[in-house]
């Protein structure tokens, strides 16, 4: 007995320790803002060193988002399935000699170590000559040659912002050519900086002013960017403590249409854009660059690629400038310069393309990290035909990440990375893993670990967030909340289709009230059903009809298609205790359910369908009224192959992937 008595001693003892370590503990955890005093420590912890998800939402192996209105199926990215079409560890090397010169700063440099040992005495004179925009012109396609060309020997003081380098011999042959493009401070922004920022001061001041800058990859899904960019995605996470949006759904079919809702919190057609608007500059409408220069930010934008930018190709582009750091005078130089490309066009200069876009915004942040900037980089080349070529881009992408952390560069940045879609064409596009992956590109943020630490409540609000379904207007909201910056409570934004990260996202959301269609939707629950069944087959006969009577006008130049195919075929419904649900009497004890009649419901079958004579692929997303017997083909039908020549007799982009041309 006394020995018993010791151990129940012991035992009290214990837990009079453990109850004051964790009440000591929990007195450590700062309160989110002071001015909400009725706001508990222990409803918001605070989440250090690599973020643990295990005390958020119910997390389940079996899906990525697991929430009471929206499942979406967590895929292995090596899934047996698809596992014979990915290919890793592809790296990209640039044959021929390294680059000869480089930019420092502002310095045009020679590498006197390449020049020793790849030119020799070969080199007797080298040149540099400025490019700019056609001033005289108001087009996104035209640049020009200053008339000035400055000679130099090892290095020179640079004046333009983006340069031609050529090295001749003796006999004045062309022996070395490249590109450079530089940041430089401009008089004119600075000024337009300082009166904006002025007038952001006298309004509601934000409480936090803090930099992006957006870095985006074309065509990459997040089970793609854990499989090709492995080092990159580490260290986002591991060091960068970036939050991953596992639930990050597109809203539409390619690029263009998707960061438009991102950056301008619309569907292009809310803009209002459509084809008609084809030849009309982006100049009038305002995007996410314009509202943060309008606070007093240094802009940039750049892309690689020029020949099909996301405002470029098919459209206009822009008359003026979008950002004060364009770079795109500088591509179209590159792309017209044949002889500076090698590795496939994936290399200039004896350097990746990828890097020489990164390596100029890096050049940006090192420059103005002390100042209010807004950067927003898309790179498409290396990422947006080859499912595997996507592993060349990982060494570029982390050396990025780590010569920005490692310079502290990202002190009071938020970092975005991020994808517009996956993959949307090739065989993986054949197979369900590839269907999914397709509508859920990667998306992280990345906040200084100090916000982290100084704001629980938004830390804890933005772990919830990683595993709720979330889309390209989420960022747009997302944005507004960084330029006016308000530590208090967040409430839903007021149109209800996006809303911050920061702020807490309905665990009954669903992609209806996201702005997600069921053809992009991941959320629905899906069963395979033969494709011989008569309503699969009327259909897709619904859907052969749509098509055609989109090109019925333009009959003389394309033919009528018909049904070849249904390759595939999934049925979406509501539960049947939806469809019978009358009444829920009592609301816990004796708590139990009346069902009454079936009602009639709507079942919506997403179905790939192959056409003839063009062999044509689509998908599309039909819904069937049991009421009314009747079909509705929902808007933005998928062309699934390639259609190559198919349509090049009409210039309507929107028919070309429905046009077989007679």
């Amino acid at each position: 007995m006394p020995e018993m008595l010791r151990k129940y001693q012991s035992y009290i003892f214990a837990m009079l320790i453990i109850s004051s370590v964790l009440t000591f503990l929990n007195s450590l955890i700062p309160m989110f803002d002071s001015t909400h005093s009725t706001t508990k420590r222990s409803d918001y912890p605070v989440i250090r060193g690599i973020f643990n998800t295990k005390k958020h939402l119910k997390k389940s192996s079996a899906y990525l988002v697991n929430t009471p209105r929206c499942k979406i199926p967590n895929v292995n990215p090596f899934d047996k399935s698809i596992k014979h079409l990915i290919q890793t560890g592809q790296v990209l090397t640039c044959a021929g000699k390294p680059p000869l010169t480089f930019a420092d700063r502002n310095i045009l440099k020679v590498n006197l170590t390449v020049r020793k040992l790849y030119y020799g005495n070969r080199i007797k004179k080298c040149r540099y000559q400025g490019i700019e925009r056609d001033r005289t012109e108001t087009s996104d396609k035209r640049i020009v040659y200053k008339d000035t060309i400055t000679a130099f020997k090892d290095e020179i003081e640079v004046f333009d912002e983006f340069i031609k380098v050529q090295c001749y011999d003796q006999n004045g042959g062309i022996v070395y050519k490249n590109f450079h493009p530089f940041i430089l401070r401009k008089a004119n922004v600075e000024e337009k900086c300082k009166v904006n920022s002025r007038k952001m001061a006298m309004g509601n001041k934000p409480d936090e002013k803090l930099n992006v800058l957006i870095i985006g990859v074309d065509s990459v899904s997040r089970l793609n960017f854990m499989r090709q960019m492995p080092k990159t995605r580490e260290y986002l996470l591991n060091t960068l403590r970036a939050v991953e949006l596992t639930g990050y759904n597109k809203v539409a079919d390619n690029t263009f249409v998707n960061l438009a809702p991102m950056f301008a919190g619309k569907f292009v057609e809310e803009l209002p854009w459509d084809e008609r608007n084809s030849f009309q500059p982006f100049d009038k409408y305002k995007f996410a660059w314009n509202y943060f220069s309008d606070a007093g930010y240094r802009t940039l934008f750049a892309e690689d690629a020029p020949d099909i930018a996301i405002f470029n190709f098919e459209k206009e582009g822009f008359h003026r400038p979008p950002a004060d750091y364009y770079l795109r005078p500088f591509s179209l130089a590159m792309e017209r310069t044949p002889s500076v490309w090698d590795g496939g066009h994936h290399c200039v200069g004896g350097k990746p393309e990828t890097s020489v876009v990164l390596d100029w915004v890096k050049d940006f942040a090192t420059e103005f990290h002390d100042d209010s900037y807004f950067a927003f980089s898309f790179i498409t080349r290396l990422t947006h035909d080859d499912i595997n070529r996507v592993g060349m881009a990982d060494g570029p992408h982390v050396e990025f990440l780590s010569g920005l952390h490692q310079k502290g560069l990202l002190k009071n940045t938020v970092l975005i990375y991020m994808s517009d879609h996956g993959i949307r064409f090739g065989p993986i596009r054949d197979m369900y893993v590839g269907k999914l992956e397709e509508r859920l590109p990667f998306m992280f943020l990345a906040f200084p670990g100090w916000f982290y630490e100084k704001y629980p409540r938004i830390t804890y609000n933005m772990q919830e967030n990683a595993h709720k379904l979330t889309t390209p207007f989420d960022i747009f909201e997302t944005l507004k909340d960084i330029l006016h910056f308000n530590k208090r409570s967040k409430e839903k934004s007021p149109n209800g289709r996006g809303i911050s990260i920061l702020r807490t996202i309905p665990s009954d959301r669903t992609c209806a009230d996201a702005g997600i269609l069921p053809h992009w939707c991941t959320c629905q629950k899906q069963q395979p059903i033969t494709a011989t069944d008569r309503i699969v087959r009327e259909a897709a006969d619904a859907v052969v009809a749509t098509i055609n009577n989109a090109t019925k006008q333009h009959r003389t130049l394309c033919s009528e298609l018909r049904l070849d195919q249904v390759k595939t075929a999934l049925k979406t419904e509501l539960d049947e205790k939806v469809l019978r649900f009358d009444k829920s009497v009592n609301d816990v004890l004796s708590r139990h359910v009346i069902y009454g009649a079936r009602v009639d419901g709507v079942t919506d079958y997403m179905l790939t369908i192959k056409t003839s004579p063009n062999s044509g692929l689509f998908e599309a997303t039909v819904r069937y009224s049991e009421r009314e017997e009747t079909f509705q083909v929902f808007r933005d039908i998928s062309r699934i192959n390639m259609y190559g020549e198919q349509s090049a007799c009409i210039d309507n982009h929107s028919l070309k992937k429905y046009c077989y041309c007679i």
